[in-house]
Protein backbone atom coordinates (compact mmCIF):
# COMPACT_ATOMS: atom_id res chain seq x y z
CA UNK A 1 0.00 0.00 0.00
CA UNK A 2 0.90 3.44 -0.54
CA UNK A 3 1.27 6.84 1.56
CA UNK A 4 -2.08 7.70 -0.09
CA UNK A 5 -2.99 5.01 2.56
CA UNK A 6 -6.11 3.97 -0.19
CA UNK A 7 -6.22 0.53 -0.41
CA UNK A 8 -5.06 -1.26 -3.59
CA UNK A 9 -8.00 -2.95 -4.51
CA UNK A 10 -9.72 0.56 -4.21
CA UNK A 11 -7.08 2.09 -7.32
CA UNK A 12 -7.34 -0.45 -8.99
CA UNK A 13 -11.11 -0.70 -9.06
CA UNK A 14 -10.97 2.97 -10.09
CA UNK A 15 -8.71 1.65 -13.14
CA UNK A 16 -11.19 0.88 -16.36
CA UNK A 17 -12.86 4.11 -15.14
CA UNK A 18 -9.34 6.48 -15.09
CA UNK A 19 -8.00 4.40 -18.06
CA UNK A 20 -11.52 5.58 -19.87
CA UNK A 21 -10.90 9.03 -18.50
CA UNK A 22 -14.48 9.18 -16.52
CA UNK A 23 -12.92 9.91 -13.00
CA UNK A 24 -12.57 13.53 -11.49
CA UNK A 25 -9.62 15.17 -11.10
CA UNK A 26 -9.06 15.10 -7.43
CA UNK A 27 -9.79 11.30 -7.85
CA UNK A 28 -7.21 11.43 -10.71
CA UNK A 29 -4.77 12.80 -8.23
CA UNK A 30 -5.34 10.36 -5.61
CA UNK A 31 -4.84 7.23 -8.21
CA UNK A 32 -1.82 8.75 -9.68
CA UNK A 33 0.17 9.67 -6.44
CA UNK A 34 -0.57 6.14 -5.18
CA UNK A 35 1.02 4.37 -8.59
CA UNK A 36 3.71 6.79 -7.95
CA UNK A 37 4.17 5.13 -4.58
CA UNK A 38 3.28 1.72 -5.54
CA UNK A 39 4.65 -0.47 -8.10
CA UNK A 40 2.58 -2.91 -8.16
CA UNK A 41 -0.51 -1.20 -9.04
CA UNK A 42 1.61 0.72 -11.70
CA UNK A 43 2.42 -2.48 -13.58
CA UNK A 44 -1.45 -3.37 -13.01
CA UNK A 45 -2.05 -0.25 -14.69
CA UNK A 46 0.70 -0.87 -17.28
CA UNK A 47 -1.21 -4.07 -18.38
CA UNK A 48 -4.48 -3.11 -18.64
CA UNK A 49 -3.70 0.18 -20.84
CA UNK A 50 -1.67 -2.22 -23.03
CA UNK A 51 -4.27 -3.42 -25.36
CA UNK A 52 -5.61 -0.26 -25.76
CA UNK A 53 -2.54 1.01 -27.13
CA UNK A 54 -1.77 -1.92 -29.38
CA UNK A 55 -5.47 -1.44 -30.43
CA UNK A 56 -4.60 2.46 -31.41
CA UNK A 57 -1.42 1.26 -33.22
CA UNK A 58 -3.18 -1.23 -34.81
CA UNK A 59 -5.66 1.50 -36.13
CA UNK A 60 -2.91 3.47 -37.28
CA UNK A 61 -1.11 0.93 -38.99
CA UNK A 62 -4.43 -0.18 -40.79
CA UNK A 63 -5.48 3.76 -41.69
CA UNK A 64 -1.76 3.57 -42.84
CA UNK A 65 -2.75 0.36 -45.32
CA UNK A 66 -5.99 1.42 -46.24
CA UNK A 67 -4.31 5.00 -46.81
CA UNK A 68 -1.62 3.01 -49.04
CA UNK A 69 -4.29 0.79 -51.00
CA UNK A 70 -6.53 3.99 -52.21
CA UNK A 71 -3.45 5.23 -53.64
CA UNK A 72 -2.41 2.28 -55.41
CA UNK A 73 -6.04 2.07 -56.51
CA UNK A 74 -6.23 5.35 -57.63
CA UNK A 75 -2.80 4.93 -59.66
CA UNK A 76 -3.66 1.41 -61.03
CA UNK A 77 -7.44 3.14 -62.10
CA UNK A 78 -5.23 5.83 -64.19
CA UNK A 79 -3.50 3.11 -65.53
CA UNK A 80 -5.88 0.94 -66.87
CA UNK A 81 -7.80 3.93 -68.14
CA UNK A 82 -5.07 5.18 -69.73
CA UNK A 83 -4.29 1.58 -71.52
CA UNK A 84 -7.87 1.54 -72.59
CA UNK A 85 -7.93 5.17 -73.54
CA UNK A 86 -4.50 4.05 -75.78
CA UNK A 87 -6.18 1.39 -77.57
CA UNK A 88 -9.35 2.94 -78.19
CA UNK A 89 -7.62 5.45 -79.93
CA UNK A 90 -5.14 3.12 -81.25
CA UNK A 91 -8.10 1.26 -82.99
CA UNK A 92 -9.55 4.61 -84.20
CA UNK A 93 -6.52 5.28 -85.90
CA UNK A 94 -6.46 2.39 -87.46
CA UNK A 95 -10.09 2.16 -88.59
CA UNK A 96 -9.75 6.06 -89.92
CA UNK A 97 -6.61 5.18 -91.79
CA UNK A 98 -8.29 1.70 -93.06
CA UNK A 99 -11.37 4.35 -94.34
CA UNK A 100 -9.66 7.38 -95.75
CA UNK A 101 -5.55 6.42 -96.41
CA UNK A 102 -5.63 2.42 -97.35
CA UNK A 103 -8.71 2.08 -98.46
CA UNK A 104 -10.16 -1.00 -100.29
CA UNK A 105 -7.18 -2.56 -102.62
CA UNK A 106 -9.58 -3.69 -105.46
CA UNK A 107 -13.17 -1.55 -105.33
CA UNK A 108 -16.01 -3.61 -105.95
CA UNK A 109 -18.19 -0.86 -106.27
CA UNK A 110 -19.51 0.90 -109.74
CA UNK A 111 -17.03 3.31 -111.32
CA UNK A 112 -17.41 5.37 -114.06
CA UNK A 113 -14.69 6.46 -116.49
CA UNK A 114 -13.02 7.99 -119.48
CA UNK A 115 -10.43 6.52 -121.18
CA UNK A 116 -8.21 8.03 -124.02
CA UNK A 117 -5.88 5.59 -125.83
CA UNK A 118 -3.13 6.71 -128.28
CA UNK A 119 -1.15 3.72 -129.30
CA UNK A 120 -0.08 2.17 -125.95
CA UNK A 121 -0.20 4.81 -123.87
CA UNK A 122 -3.86 5.62 -122.02
CA UNK A 123 -5.13 7.83 -120.13
CA UNK A 124 -7.74 7.06 -117.37
CA UNK A 125 -10.34 8.86 -115.99
CA UNK A 126 -11.84 7.17 -112.97
CA UNK A 127 -14.49 8.10 -110.19
CA UNK A 128 -17.07 5.84 -108.03
CA UNK A 129 -20.67 6.73 -108.73
CA UNK A 130 -21.24 8.04 -105.24
CA UNK A 131 -20.49 10.82 -103.43
CA UNK A 132 -18.97 8.74 -100.30
CA UNK A 133 -16.12 7.17 -101.67
CA UNK A 134 -13.24 8.78 -103.83
CA UNK A 135 -10.43 6.52 -106.09
CA UNK A 136 -6.91 6.52 -104.34
CA UNK A 137 -5.06 4.55 -106.89
CA UNK A 138 -5.54 3.08 -110.36
CA UNK A 139 -2.96 -0.32 -110.85
CA UNK A 140 -2.35 -1.26 -114.21
CA UNK A 141 -1.78 -4.85 -115.29
CA UNK A 142 -0.81 -5.80 -118.85
CA UNK A 143 -1.01 -9.27 -120.53
CA UNK A 144 -1.32 -10.11 -124.28
CA UNK A 145 -2.78 -6.32 -125.55
CA UNK A 146 -5.62 -6.38 -122.67
CA UNK A 147 -5.11 -3.70 -119.76
CA UNK A 148 -6.66 -4.50 -116.30
CA UNK A 149 -7.13 -1.75 -114.39
CA UNK A 150 -7.63 -2.12 -110.34
CA UNK A 151 -8.78 0.96 -108.81
CA UNK A 152 -8.63 1.32 -104.67
CA UNK A 153 -10.93 3.67 -103.39
CA UNK A 154 -11.20 5.16 -99.52
CA UNK A 155 -13.83 7.44 -98.09
CA UNK A 156 -14.17 10.91 -99.60
CA UNK A 157 -11.54 13.84 -97.31
CA UNK A 158 -9.67 15.85 -98.20
CA UNK A 159 -6.64 13.99 -99.24
CA UNK A 160 -9.10 12.50 -101.83
CA UNK A 161 -11.86 14.00 -103.24
CA UNK A 162 -13.63 11.88 -106.14
CA UNK A 163 -11.59 11.26 -109.44
CA UNK A 164 -8.28 10.26 -110.34
CA UNK A 165 -6.96 10.19 -113.52
CA UNK A 166 -3.51 8.19 -114.44
CA UNK A 167 -1.48 7.30 -117.44
CA UNK A 168 0.03 4.07 -118.71
CA UNK A 169 2.21 3.18 -121.57
CA UNK A 170 1.65 -0.65 -122.32
CA UNK A 171 4.65 -2.43 -124.07
CA UNK A 172 2.38 -3.25 -126.81
CA UNK A 173 -0.76 -2.71 -129.15
CA UNK A 174 -3.70 -2.23 -127.10
CA UNK A 175 -6.66 -4.55 -127.62
CA UNK A 176 -9.19 -4.28 -124.39
CA UNK A 177 -9.14 -2.27 -121.43
CA UNK A 178 -10.64 -3.95 -118.28
CA UNK A 179 -11.69 -1.85 -115.22
CA UNK A 180 -12.76 -3.44 -111.83
CA UNK A 181 -13.93 -6.66 -113.94
CA UNK A 182 -15.78 -4.28 -116.46
CA UNK A 183 -14.47 -3.62 -120.41
CA UNK A 184 -14.19 -0.01 -120.69
CA UNK A 185 -12.61 -0.06 -124.41
CA UNK A 186 -11.98 -2.38 -126.99
CA UNK A 187 -10.41 -1.83 -130.31
CA UNK A 188 -10.42 1.60 -130.34
CA UNK A 189 -13.45 2.92 -129.05
CA UNK A 190 -15.02 3.59 -125.55
CA UNK A 191 -17.28 0.28 -124.02
CA UNK A 192 -20.29 1.78 -121.76
CA UNK A 193 -21.00 0.02 -118.26
CA UNK A 194 -24.69 -0.94 -119.82
CA UNK A 195 -22.93 -2.68 -122.79
CA UNK A 196 -20.27 -4.27 -120.81
CA UNK A 197 -23.16 -5.84 -118.65
CA UNK A 198 -24.68 -7.26 -121.25
CA UNK A 199 -21.87 -8.42 -123.09
CA UNK A 200 -20.18 -10.16 -120.13
CA UNK A 201 -23.93 -12.55 -119.96
CA UNK A 202 -23.36 -13.86 -123.56
CA UNK A 203 -23.90 -17.65 -123.88
CA UNK A 204 -23.69 -20.56 -126.34
CA UNK A 205 -27.02 -22.32 -125.61
CA UNK A 206 -30.58 -21.22 -125.19
CA UNK A 207 -31.59 -23.97 -123.48
CA UNK A 208 -29.55 -22.69 -120.15
CA UNK A 209 -32.44 -20.88 -118.64
CA UNK A 210 -30.41 -19.06 -115.95
CA UNK A 211 -28.14 -17.95 -118.37
CA UNK A 212 -30.98 -16.90 -120.24
CA UNK A 213 -32.40 -14.99 -117.50
CA UNK A 214 -29.07 -13.27 -116.66
CA UNK A 215 -29.65 -11.57 -120.06
CA UNK A 216 -32.32 -10.51 -119.63
CA UNK A 217 -31.73 -8.60 -115.98
CA UNK A 218 -28.79 -7.22 -117.42
CA UNK A 219 -30.91 -5.94 -120.17
CA UNK A 220 -33.74 -4.72 -118.07
CA UNK A 221 -36.66 -6.13 -119.93
CA UNK A 222 -39.31 -6.44 -117.42
CA UNK A 223 -38.79 -2.80 -116.80
CA UNK A 224 -39.97 -1.98 -120.02
CA UNK A 225 -42.12 -4.86 -121.36
CA UNK A 226 -43.36 -6.33 -118.10
CA UNK A 227 -43.36 -8.96 -116.14
CA UNK A 228 -43.09 -12.57 -118.19
CA UNK A 229 -42.75 -16.33 -118.25
CA UNK A 230 -40.38 -18.18 -120.57
CA UNK A 231 -41.00 -21.15 -122.89
CA UNK A 232 -37.86 -22.95 -124.41
CA UNK A 233 -38.37 -24.85 -127.97
CA UNK A 234 -35.04 -26.53 -128.16
CA UNK A 235 -36.25 -30.18 -129.25
CA UNK A 236 -35.02 -29.39 -133.12
CA UNK A 237 -34.31 -26.64 -134.74
CA UNK A 238 -35.17 -23.14 -135.07
CA UNK A 239 -34.31 -23.44 -131.63
CA UNK A 240 -37.29 -20.83 -130.01
CA UNK A 241 -37.11 -18.81 -126.88
CA UNK A 242 -40.99 -17.82 -125.88
CA UNK A 243 -41.96 -14.88 -123.98
CA UNK A 244 -45.18 -14.62 -122.81
CA UNK A 245 -46.13 -11.71 -121.26
CA UNK A 246 -48.20 -11.83 -117.68
CA UNK A 247 -50.20 -8.77 -117.90
CA UNK A 248 -52.76 -7.52 -121.13
CA UNK A 249 -51.05 -4.92 -122.94
CA UNK A 250 -53.38 -2.00 -123.46
CA UNK A 251 -54.40 -0.87 -127.02
CA UNK A 252 -52.89 2.58 -126.15
CA UNK A 253 -49.60 0.89 -125.71
CA UNK A 254 -49.05 -1.69 -128.21
CA UNK A 255 -47.10 0.30 -130.23
CA UNK A 256 -44.29 0.91 -128.07
CA UNK A 257 -44.26 -2.45 -126.73
CA UNK A 258 -43.95 -3.96 -129.98
CA UNK A 259 -41.06 -1.71 -131.08
CA UNK A 260 -39.41 -2.89 -127.51
CA UNK A 261 -39.81 -6.57 -128.37
CA UNK A 262 -38.15 -5.70 -131.42
CA UNK A 263 -35.34 -3.78 -130.08
CA UNK A 264 -34.94 -6.30 -127.06
CA UNK A 265 -34.98 -9.12 -129.39
CA UNK A 266 -32.42 -8.34 -131.53
CA UNK A 267 -29.79 -8.17 -128.71
CA UNK A 268 -30.98 -11.53 -127.16
CA UNK A 269 -30.11 -12.69 -130.49
CA UNK A 270 -26.96 -11.15 -130.67
CA UNK A 271 -25.59 -12.49 -127.50
CA UNK A 272 -27.21 -16.08 -127.28
CA UNK A 273 -24.63 -18.34 -129.39
CA UNK A 274 -27.69 -20.78 -130.81
CA UNK A 275 -30.28 -19.06 -130.64
CA UNK A 276 -32.56 -18.72 -133.72
CA UNK A 277 -35.72 -16.64 -133.14
CA UNK A 278 -37.68 -15.11 -130.10
CA UNK A 279 -41.74 -15.58 -129.90
CA UNK A 280 -43.74 -13.23 -127.79
CA UNK A 281 -46.78 -14.48 -126.88
CA UNK A 282 -49.74 -11.45 -125.47
CA UNK A 283 -52.97 -10.50 -125.33
CA UNK A 284 -55.25 -7.32 -126.10
CA UNK A 285 -59.09 -7.07 -124.81
CA UNK A 286 -59.28 -11.02 -123.99
CA UNK A 287 -56.93 -11.95 -127.83
CA UNK A 288 -54.18 -13.47 -127.96
CA UNK A 289 -51.52 -12.14 -130.77
CA UNK A 290 -47.90 -13.77 -131.30
CA UNK A 291 -44.96 -11.84 -132.74
CA UNK A 292 -41.61 -13.33 -133.89
CA UNK A 293 -38.41 -11.98 -134.70
CA UNK A 294 -35.71 -14.14 -136.08
CA UNK A 295 -31.59 -14.34 -136.28
CA UNK A 296 -31.84 -13.31 -139.89
CA UNK A 297 -34.30 -10.14 -139.53
CA UNK A 298 -31.69 -8.80 -136.75
CA UNK A 299 -28.91 -9.21 -139.43
CA UNK A 300 -31.14 -7.40 -141.85
CA UNK A 301 -31.05 -4.84 -139.22
CA UNK A 302 -27.46 -4.60 -137.82
CA UNK A 303 -26.16 -5.17 -141.77
CA UNK A 304 -24.20 -7.70 -140.55
CA UNK A 305 -24.24 -11.44 -138.95
CA UNK A 306 -26.12 -10.66 -135.93
CA UNK A 307 -24.02 -13.23 -134.00
CA UNK A 308 -20.47 -11.44 -134.37
CA UNK A 309 -22.46 -9.24 -130.95
CA UNK A 310 -21.41 -11.86 -128.82
CA UNK A 311 -17.69 -12.08 -129.80
CA UNK A 312 -17.36 -8.18 -129.54
CA UNK A 313 -18.41 -5.57 -127.22
CA UNK A 314 -18.05 -2.90 -129.61
CA UNK A 315 -20.04 -4.46 -132.26
CA UNK A 316 -22.33 -5.14 -129.23
CA UNK A 317 -22.54 -1.56 -128.66
CA UNK A 318 -23.16 -0.80 -132.17
CA UNK A 319 -26.16 -2.83 -131.90
CA UNK A 320 -27.57 -1.31 -128.61
CA UNK A 321 -27.03 2.27 -129.95
CA UNK A 322 -28.32 1.06 -133.37
CA UNK A 323 -31.52 -0.20 -131.40
CA UNK A 324 -31.25 3.08 -129.10
CA UNK A 325 -30.93 0.52 -126.37
CA UNK A 326 -27.81 2.57 -125.10
CA UNK A 327 -29.91 5.20 -124.08
CA UNK A 328 -32.50 3.46 -122.38
CA UNK A 329 -31.24 4.26 -118.85
CA UNK A 330 -30.51 1.70 -116.00
CA UNK A 331 -33.18 0.39 -114.44
CA UNK A 332 -33.39 -0.43 -110.43
CA UNK A 333 -35.95 -1.69 -108.17
CA UNK A 334 -39.01 0.29 -108.11
CA UNK A 335 -39.60 2.45 -104.41
CA UNK A 336 -42.95 1.75 -103.48
CA UNK A 337 -42.68 4.72 -101.30
CA UNK A 338 -42.93 7.03 -104.41
CA UNK A 339 -44.82 4.61 -106.69
CA UNK A 340 -46.50 7.24 -108.56
CA UNK A 341 -43.12 8.35 -109.74
CA UNK A 342 -40.19 8.03 -112.30
CA UNK A 343 -36.68 8.63 -110.30
CA UNK A 344 -33.92 9.59 -112.55
CA UNK A 345 -30.65 9.88 -110.88
CA UNK A 346 -28.06 12.19 -112.80
CA UNK A 347 -24.75 11.65 -111.65
CA UNK A 348 -22.07 14.35 -112.41
CA UNK A 349 -19.45 12.95 -113.76
CA UNK A 350 -18.23 16.36 -116.25
CA UNK A 351 -14.69 17.90 -115.78
CA UNK A 352 -15.65 20.41 -113.17
CA UNK A 353 -18.63 21.04 -110.43
CA UNK A 354 -22.29 22.29 -111.19
CA UNK A 355 -24.23 25.18 -109.72
CA UNK A 356 -27.81 23.80 -110.38
CA UNK A 357 -29.57 21.96 -113.18
CA UNK A 358 -32.91 23.21 -115.03
CA UNK A 359 -34.98 19.85 -117.20
CA UNK A 360 -37.56 20.15 -119.84
CA UNK A 361 -39.34 16.75 -121.00
CA UNK A 362 -40.77 16.60 -124.61
CA UNK A 363 -42.82 13.44 -126.09
CA UNK A 364 -43.12 13.16 -129.57
CA UNK A 365 -42.06 16.84 -129.67
CA UNK A 366 -44.30 18.47 -127.39
CA UNK A 367 -43.33 19.92 -124.08
CA UNK A 368 -44.75 17.47 -121.33
CA UNK A 369 -42.72 18.58 -118.04
CA UNK A 370 -40.04 20.88 -116.97
CA UNK A 371 -38.33 21.50 -113.26
CA UNK A 372 -35.00 22.06 -111.59
CA UNK A 373 -32.21 20.71 -109.31
CA UNK A 374 -30.06 22.14 -106.56
CA UNK A 375 -28.17 21.61 -103.57
CA UNK A 376 -30.60 22.60 -100.67
CA UNK A 377 -27.53 24.76 -99.24
CA UNK A 378 -26.65 26.05 -102.61
CA UNK A 379 -23.53 24.45 -102.78
CA UNK A 380 -22.14 23.39 -105.96
CA UNK A 381 -23.03 19.77 -107.04
CA UNK A 382 -19.39 18.17 -106.90
CA UNK A 383 -18.47 15.55 -109.02
CA UNK A 384 -19.36 11.87 -108.79
CA UNK A 385 -22.36 13.39 -106.96
CA UNK A 386 -26.27 12.02 -108.06
CA UNK A 387 -28.94 14.53 -108.28
CA UNK A 388 -32.39 12.89 -108.31
CA UNK A 389 -35.45 14.62 -110.32
CA UNK A 390 -38.97 12.62 -109.90
CA UNK A 391 -41.91 13.23 -112.24
CA UNK A 392 -44.61 11.45 -112.73
CA UNK A 393 -45.29 8.34 -114.97
CA UNK A 394 -47.96 10.17 -116.60
CA UNK A 395 -46.07 13.37 -117.85
CA UNK A 396 -44.29 11.00 -120.10
CA UNK A 397 -47.11 11.15 -122.58
CA UNK A 398 -46.55 7.90 -124.61
CA UNK A 399 -43.07 7.62 -123.54
CA UNK A 400 -41.99 6.38 -127.02
CA UNK A 401 -39.95 9.24 -128.33
CA UNK A 402 -39.02 10.90 -124.99
CA UNK A 403 -36.79 13.62 -125.17
CA UNK A 404 -34.20 15.15 -121.47
CA UNK A 405 -33.23 18.75 -122.44
CA UNK A 406 -31.05 19.77 -119.86
CA UNK A 407 -29.82 23.34 -118.83
CA UNK A 408 -26.62 23.44 -117.00
CA UNK A 409 -25.45 26.29 -114.68
CA UNK A 410 -21.76 26.29 -113.83
CA UNK A 411 -20.51 27.89 -110.58
CA UNK A 412 -19.53 31.11 -112.84
CA UNK A 413 -22.67 31.87 -113.91
CA UNK A 414 -22.20 30.32 -117.51
CA UNK A 415 -25.20 28.17 -118.37
CA UNK A 416 -25.12 25.25 -120.77
CA UNK A 417 -27.90 23.25 -122.29
CA UNK A 418 -27.39 19.08 -123.22
CA UNK A 419 -29.93 17.54 -125.17
CA UNK A 420 -30.54 13.41 -125.59
CA UNK A 421 -33.39 11.16 -126.42
CA UNK A 422 -33.59 8.67 -123.48
CA UNK A 423 -36.11 5.43 -122.62
CA UNK A 424 -37.88 4.74 -119.74
CA UNK A 425 -39.28 1.90 -117.79
CA UNK A 426 -42.88 1.65 -118.89
CA UNK A 427 -43.85 0.90 -114.57
CA UNK A 428 -44.41 3.63 -112.27
CA UNK A 429 -41.76 3.47 -109.76
CA UNK A 430 -39.29 2.48 -111.96
CA UNK A 431 -35.42 4.17 -110.87
CA UNK A 432 -33.13 5.35 -113.89
CA UNK A 433 -29.89 6.37 -113.95
CA UNK A 434 -27.92 8.02 -116.37
CA UNK A 435 -23.84 9.86 -116.10
CA UNK A 436 -23.71 13.51 -117.09
CA UNK A 437 -20.16 13.70 -118.90
CA UNK A 438 -18.51 16.02 -121.10
CA UNK A 439 -16.92 19.60 -120.40
CA UNK A 440 -17.33 23.73 -121.07
CA UNK A 441 -15.17 23.29 -124.03
CA UNK A 442 -16.49 20.33 -125.83
CA UNK A 443 -20.51 20.49 -124.53
CA UNK A 444 -22.26 18.07 -122.55
CA UNK A 445 -23.56 14.68 -122.98
CA UNK A 446 -26.04 12.22 -121.34
CA UNK A 447 -24.20 8.08 -121.16
CA UNK A 448 -25.14 5.03 -119.29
Amino acid sequence: MSKTNIPCDTVRDLFPSYIDKLTSDTTNQLIEEHISECAACSDILNSMRAPEAAAVETAQKETKDIDFLKKNKRRNLKIIVGSVAGALALVIVILLMKAFVIGEANYSGLVASRVEVSGSDVTLTAVPIDSVHAISGLTFEEEDGVVTVRARAVMTSFLHRGDLRREFTASQSICRIVLGGQIIWEDGAPVSFFTSQVYQTRHDYVGSMPDNQRTAEALNMSRYLGSFSSELKTAQEPYVWKIIFDKEVSKNEIAIREDDMERFAYVLLGVIGNLDEVEYSYTIDGESFTKSITAQDATEFLGRNIKDCGRSPRILGELLKKTGLDTYAMGYEPDLAFSRNVTLNLVNFTEGEIQAISYSIYSDGDLISSGGASNADNSSIKRGEIFTVFFEHGDLGSGKNVMIELGIEMPDGNNYTVKDSIRVPSQDGAETALLLCGNEKDGFRLEQ
